[in-house]
């Protein structure tokens, strides 16, 4: 445990793009103390400490765990590793933040939310877009009645990726597939906004590698709400929401990292909020520290539930447009 009451200590494994724009917000939170770097390969976790004003950097991921500085461990490496990192840090008692998905597939992610219960460890999947204030706003709106009922989501997240087949994006051994890299926010979305589906449909197009280069998912919630949800690596960017209800809708540019959001009614818009701030991981920091220190082991913006029910429904989209070998092959069933 940290030394100083008032702050926890960070330690982060996988310095790699993602883990930059998480160490650019983390070094911003008052309470959070920048320990430790842990990368296989030691120069990588010696810059980027050097970079982040992290104290210290190590070349192994149990030296990191054996710091006793360090109480919330937060995770960045290709989602094939997650289960059994997780389980490492768990087993050393550090808190985890681990990125997403929280592995592959539900019988995993089932597993390691076993592990942490029984461990009585903090564990959550680490997704931003519920905790951004314009997300917020947005589910304010729609609670208060503003865009009446809500009818239908559209939510793409789409971009031109990698082809290689080597790629993690592409390779099945590497937990490749647009739904499980890009295609989680929009189905995150859906869930946060309209809770888990009755009904999922789900088409699109394989790579060679005979994982989902591109999906169009359609689902059917309770209330008669549908979403019509998009992920694509090979198409131009397209990463917007719209929320549409019987009296209204609800504009969401870039909606995964959200910082603004627009009211819609009778053609015209009616209320606009943008985040003055614009962070894009630290509500999500704060949501973790706000828990660790309320001696909670889930964070109520997250829980195991939804990670629990993310998971299911990613696993009910692939099972519908990949073969079972890849299925397999993906969430780790080699």
């Amino acid at each position: 445990m940290s030394s100083n009451q008032n702050q926890q200590g960070w330690g982060l494994i996988g310095p790699g793009r993602f883990a930059r724009e998480f160490a650019e917000e983390l070094r911003e939170a008052e309470r959070a103390r920048l320990v430790a770097v842990a990368s296989r390969k030691k120069e990588r976790a010696d810059s980027f400490a050097a970079e982040f004003g992290f104290e210290r950097a190590y070349g192994s991921y149990e030296e990191l765990f054996a710091d006793d500085d360090i109480d919330i461990v937060y995770i960045v490496v290709p989602h094939v590793f997650h289960r059994e990192i997780s389980e490492m840090a768990i087993d050393a008692g550090k808190a985890v933040v681990c990125e997403k998905p929280l592995t592959p597939g539900l019988a995993e992610t089932d597993a390691l939310l076993q592990k942490a219960g029984e461990k009585n460890v903090f564990l959550m999947e680490a997704m931003k877009t519920g905790f951004l204030p314009a997300i917020r706003k947005a589910v304010e709106w729609i609670e208060s009645g503003r865009i009446g009922d809500p009818v239908l989501l559209r939510a793409d997240f789409c971009f031109r990726g990698s082809v290689d087949p080597a790629d993690r994006l592409m390779n099945p051994d590497l937990g490749g597939g647009a739904v499980l890299d890009v295609g989680i926010y929009p189905v995150y979305l859906a869930q946060l906004l309209f809770g888990k589906p009755r009904e999922v449909a789900a088409v699109g197009a394989l790579a060679e590698t005979g994982v989902e280069e591109s999906a169009a998912i359609v689902m059917q919630h309770d209330g008669g709400v549908s979403s019509s949800l998009t992920c694509s690596f090979r198409t131009e960017e397209s990463m917007d929401a719209v929320i549409q209800g019987t009296e209204g809708e609800i504009r969401i540019p870039t909606f995964h990292a959200a910082k603004d959001v627009e009211l819609w009614r009778n053609g015209k818009r009616a209320e606009a909020f943008s985040d003055p701030v614009g962070a894009m991981v630290g509500p999500e920091i704060e949501a973790v520290m706000d828990a660790l220190a309320a001696g909670l082991t889930e964070c109520p913006g997250h829980d195991h539930r939804a990670t629990r029910d993310l998971a299911g429904t990613m696993d009910e989209i692939c099972r519908r447009m990949v073969s079972e070998e890849i299925f397999q092959r993906v969430r780790g069933g080699r």
